[in-house]
C-alpha cells in the first residue's frame, strides 16, 4: 500500500474519535449517496417511460419506408419492392395507401374530416371489408364497432346526375384507442378499399417493411439507398420520429443536470470535510515534510482521502437508487389509473451505460471537491505547521 493511501485510510478512520469531524465526514457520505441515487431513481424513471414510447414507435410504425422523392406515387413500386425485399431483416413489405376523406354516419347528421389508410393487418379468408376507426372519431360521429360509416373521397365519378363524389358504406370492425405519440390515421380500411378512395389502382404511395430487429434499420437503410436510384427517399423508423426522439434526449439531460445539482451540494460537504482534517492534521503536515515528504505527497493523501469519500457514498447511492428502482418496477409500486395513462404502474427501466456515467459523474465531481483543500496542505510550510498546531 502507498504512503499516502495508507495515511488517506488512517485519517478518515481515525475521525471517529472526533465528534465534530465523524459527523461531518458522515454527512458528506450521506449526501453523496441520496444524491447519487435521487439522479439514479430519476434517470430510470424516465428510461422505463421513454422505453415504453420508443417501443410503441417499433411496433406501431414501419421500421422502413420508401417514398418518391417527387410526385404522389412510387415511379417502379415493383423494383422499389424487390429491392426492398432483398435487404437482409426484412420479414414482410406492403404498399401505403392514403389520403384524405370525409367520414359520417349512415344519415349523415355528421360529418368529420379524416384521413384513411390500407391496414397494415392481412386479410383473413372470409372475412368482411370493414372500417377501424379511432375512437376520437367513433365518439364525433356517434358509432361504435357493428355500426355503419359512410366515407367519401374528394374524387368524383359521373353519374346520370353528373359528378359525385365515391363513397362507401363500411361496418366498423373496431373503435381503438390511439395514443397522443401514436401516428396512426383515423380509419384503417383494406387495400381493395382505399384504391377505391384514392383512384390509385395500381402501384402505391410507398412501401413500407417491417425488420427482424429495429435496431437495425439504419444498416438497412444504407444498403437500400445504395441500390435504389436518387427517385426515391428512404426513411427509418427513427427519421420519421426525429422530432419526439430530439425531446426524449433533451428531457434526460435536463433531468439529469437539475438533479446532478444534489451530488454538486453534497460535494460541498466533502470540501468541508477535507478542510477540517487539513487543520485537525497540521501537526502531521509538518512532520511528514520534515521527514522529506514532498508537498505533491501531501496533496495525494488529501486527494485520495477525497476519492475514498467519493467511492463509499457513490457505491451505496448506487446500490440504494439501483435497488429503489427494480423493486419499483417488479413490485408496481407506483400504481397509475389505466384509461389516463396507458399504463398500470410507474415503469423503471436501469441502463448500465447511464449508471456508468453517474458513477464518473460522482466520483469525479468528490475528487475535485478535494483539490482546494489539498492544494492548501501542500502548500503549508513544516515550521508554521508546527506553530499553529500548538
Amino acid at each position: 500500500m502507498r504512503f499516502e493511501t495508507f495515511v488517506a485510510l488512517r485519517y478518515l478512520a481515525a475521525s471517529r474519535r472526533r465528534a465534530h469531524v465523524a459527523l461531518i465526514a458522515t454527512i458528506s457520505i450521506a449526501g453523496l449517496a441520496i444524491g447519487v441515487a435521487a439522479l439514479i431513481v430519476s434517470l430510470a424513471l424516465l428510461s422505463g417511460f421513454q422505453d415504453r414510447i420508443r417501443r410503441q414507435m417499433t411496433e406501431r410504425s414501419a421500421h422502413l419506408r420508401v417514398s418518391p422523392a417527387r410526385g404522389a406515387t412510387l415511379p417502379d413500386a415493383e423494383t422499389a419492392r424487390r429491392e426492398l425485399a432483398r435487404v437482409p431483416g426484412v420479414v414482410e413489405v406492403t404498399d401505403s395507401l392514403e389520403g384524405r376523406a370525409w367520414a359520417s354516419d349512415v344519415d349523415g347528421t355528421t360529418t368529420v374530416p379524416v384521413r384513411f389508410r390500407n391496414t397494415a393487418e392481412p386479410a383473413r379468408p372470409g372475412s368482411l371489408d370493414g372500417a377501424r376507426i379511432s375512437s376520437t372519431v367513433g365518439a364525433r360521429l356517434h358509432v361504435a364497432a357493428g355500426d355503419l360509416v359512410r366515407l367519401s373521397s374528394s374524387r368524383t365519378r359521373l353519374s346520370p346526375i353528373g359528378p359525385v363524389p365515391i363513397s362507401v358504406v363500411l361496418p366498423v370492425l373496431q373503435s381503438r384507442r390511439v395514443g397522443m405519440l401514436e401516428k396512426s390515421a383515423d380509419v384503417e380500411v383494406s387495400e381493395e378499399t382505399a384504391r377505391t378512395l384514392s383512384g390509385l389502382r395500381s402501384g402505391a404511395f410507398a412501401l413500407e417493411a417491417r425488420l427482424r430487429d429495429p435496431g437495425e434499420a439504419e444498416s438497412a437503410a444504407r444498403l437500400l439507398r445504395a441500390a435504389l436510384p436518387g427517385a426515391y427517399r428512404v426513411e427509418t423508423w427513427r427519421d420519421r420520429n426525429a422530432p419526439l426522439a430530439f425531446a426524449l434526449r433533451l428531457e434526460k439531460v435536463v433531468i439529469f443536470v437539475t438533479v446532478a445539482l444534489v451530488v454538486l451540494v453534497a460535494a460541498l460537504n466533502v470540501v468541508s470535510n477535507i478542510a477540517l482534517t487539513v487543520v485537525e492534521k497540521k501537526r502531521d503536515l509538518g512532520v511528514f515534510t520534515a521527514m522529506g515528504a514532498a508537498p505533491s505527497s501531501l496533496q495525494r493523501v488529501y486527494l485520495t482521502l477525497g476519492a475514498v469519500i467519493g467511492v463509499i457514498g457513490t457505491g451505496s447511492g448506487l446500490l440504494l437508487g439501483i435497488g429503489l428502482s427494480l423493486a419499483a418496477d417488479r413490485y408496481q409500486l407506483v400504481p397509475l389509473p389505466a384509461d389516463v395513462y396507458l399504463l398500470s404502474h410507474v415503469p423503471f427501466a436501469v441502463h448500465p451505460a447511464e449508471v456508468a456515467a453517474v458513477a464518473l459523474f460522482a466520483l469525479a465531481t468528490a475528487l475535485a471537491a478535494a483539490v482546494l483543500p489539498a492544494r492548501a496542505a501542500a502548500r503549508l510550510a513544516p515550521g508554521e505547521a508546527i506553530r499553529l498546531s500548538r
